[in-house]
């Protein structure tokens, strides 16, 4: 749970993402402790202190978190569907009993080709299955844990700098065999932070590390280890090693030095890079990659069971496809018909797509959310300057008032079709650190009228037919503060 620059002080725009332009020293202070805060407890309850005041002051007024709905064979096992909504997903763990085959629909052409140049979530959902990293998210829990790594540990703060130790698997393989060498990290990390090769990690990977030699290795060889000495402190550092996924540095090198860069905007398997820049440690290898109707094919690789964090166990599928398949219609067609396994939530189908017996529709809680941003500078609404009391006090009422005001249960049944929940604060009930404990503001324009009063406001009500539809009926709960006499700014007396 990064919180970063968006509602501290320092970010208000144009220096960060504040928009709201909100400013509160005590979050400002809640907030630097614990982007410096490295012991995960204590962090959590930190983050849920920073929560409680967003809840508080309402800089925003959150309405839903979305859900994203796939389309899923029934039957098909083994998929983490978090993680596979935020491409971390573990394809080791994927199955299909019935053949051992898994075939997903994506509703775009697969052209980036390999994790250099990929910035698309659909290219990256079959390269999250090949390359391996150094910490992966765990199924279920979502905490970080070893993959490429056997071990990874974070030093106390020194001089305000982390320093992380990263000791490799010692029998971790890429999939023609050859070991993983500790030399191979470091030059994956260097290949992102050299600005010819176009990496979008570019700008993250040298914030954190402004030379190569910000990345060491220690002791080298298959089983070495590597040090990451942070240009400062991150308490999210654990994000830094699952960034990075591994390419063979005997293998890349030498194809650099002989082509030049340009292998990294070549198509896999052919040409001058081969298999150079895809073959890596991961669960799964590239077997064929169609770059005119955008299918790829991946096969488990053969030595993925020599590494500690398989438990000596290959992968469950036998082959894997992604594919790519033009339009929602056709994509739930082929999913009945038994073409395909999985359709991917972007094409943002219905529930009454996957009502046909054979396959299941999936929620997936996003890690996004929906709100109505208030500007804290507004006079009445921000910093309440005009309104009948004069005070911040009364503009937060006011933001009370809109969201107790805010039929959120209706908008998430009968607008979003289900496709939604409720939301509480502007932190996705998704994400690793958002606090559960607090419930959404009720939808009661009741409360809603008596903290506009509150706010020194006199309010008169007018009944409005219930004939208007659901559209309606959501506009008018926000209008339904109803012709408040805040137009006229009468006081209370």
């Amino acid at each position: 749970l990064n919180m970063q620059s968006l509602y501290e002080t320092t970010a208000i725009t144009p220096d960060g993402d504040n928009h709201y332009q909100y400013s509160n020293p005590a979050y400002d202070a809640l907030l630097d402790a614990y982007m410096a805060e490295l012991d995960t407890p204590t962090r959590l309850d930190l983050a849920y202190q920073l929560q409680a005041i967003l809840f508080e002051d309402l800089p925003c007024i959150p309405i839903v978190y979305p859900r994203s709905l796939f389309g899923f064979k029934e039957g098909i096992s083994g998929i983490d569907t978090l993680l596979i909504a935020s491409g971390g997903h573990r394809g080791e763990n994927w199955d299909d009993p019935a053949d051992h085959i898994i075939k997903y629909a994506v509703p775009a052409d697969l052209k980036e080709y390999n994790t250099y140049v990929v910035e698309s979530f659909y290219d990256a959902q079959w390269m999250q299955m090949i390359y391996g990293a150094l910490v992966q998210r765990a199924v279920d829990s979502h905490v970080w844990e070893a993959q490429v790594a056997e071990d990874f540990s974070v030093s106390p703060v020194i001089n305000d700098k982390i320093n992380v130790t990263v000791n490799l698997d010692p029998d971790i393989k890429f999939s023609d065999g050859s070991s993983v060498l500790a030399e191979d990290v470091a030059y994956s990390y260097e290949l992102h932070m050299t600005p010819a090769v176009g990496s979008s990690n570019y700008g993250t990977l040298t914030h954190w590390f402004p030379t190569n030699a910000s990345i060491e290795v220690t002791i080298p060889g298959a089983g070495g280890q590597i040090m990451f000495y942070f240009d400062g402190i991150f308490n999210l550092w654990e994000s830094i090693l699952g960034l990075v996924q591994i390419v063979d540095q005997s293998t890349v090198a030498p194809l650099i030095s002989t082509n030049g860069y340009s292998i990294f905007n070549e198509v896999p398997l052919t040409g001058d890079v081969g298999d150079g820049l895809v073959k890596s440690c991961g669960p799964f290898m590239l077997e064929s990659y169609d770059s005119v109707n955008s299918i790829v094919k991946l096969v488990p690789n053969p030595y993925w069971d020599d590494s500690i964090t398989s438990g000596g166990v290959l992968p469950l599928l036998d082959e894997f496809y992604l594919t790519y398949i033009s339009g929602k219609d056709t994509a739930v067609a082929e999913l009945i018909t038994g073409t395909i396994d999985i359709v991917d939530a972007q094409y943002y189908p219905g529930v009454a797509d996957f009502t046909p017996a054979g396959v299941e529709g999936i929620l997936v809680k996003d890690p996004s959310h929906q709100e109505m941003s208030i500007n804290m500078l507004h006079p009445v609404l921000g910093s309440g300057e005009l309104t009948p009391l004069g005070t911040p006090l009364a503009a937060k009422y006011l933001r009370k008032a809109i969201s107790h005001a805010c039929p959120r249960t209706i908008i998430v049944d009968q607008i979003l079709e289900g496709l939604g929940a409720p939301a509480t604060t502007a932190i996705p009930d998704s994400v690793l650190g958002y606090d559960a404990s607090l419930e959404p503001y009720i939808y009661d324009l009741d409360m809603a009228i008596d903290y506009v009063e509150d706010a020194g406001y006199i309010v008169r009500t007018t009944i409005y037919p219930t004939t208007t539809g659901i559209a309606g009926l959501v506009f008018l709960s926000f209008l339904g503060l109803a012709v408040l006499e805040a137009l006229r700014r009468y006081r209370k007396k």
